[in-house]
């Protein structure tokens, strides 16, 4: 029984590494947005983008996934802001 939890966790391993490099790569072209933002004299937060991002990626979803995903994206850009705002010192 043990054996089927390790392999699962094992899988659960690799997905989050690859989950990691992804949000790395995603928070390098959040900082780039916040240049351009700064550069514009536009605020930090976008409600009207952040609400499309969560609708695109909940349109296809049950309602039961839908609200995780809700909540994980809705921390992400939240994490996204609060990494511009630093970086920048907006």
């Amino acid at each position: 029984m043990r054996s089927g939890i390790d392999e699962l966790r094992q899988k659960i391993d690799q997905i989050d590494d690859k989950i990691k490099v992804l949000f790395e790569r995603r928070m390098k072209l959040v900082l780039d947005i916040g240049k351009i933002k700064t550069e514009r004299n536009l605020p930090v937060q976008d409600a009207v983008r952040e609400s499309e991002i969560i609708s695109r990626l909940i349109s296809n979803q049950d309602d039961d996934m839908a609200e995780y995903t809700k909540t994980l994206f809705a921390t992400l850009l939240k994490v996204s802001r609060s990494y511009q705002t630093g970086k920048l010192g907006l």
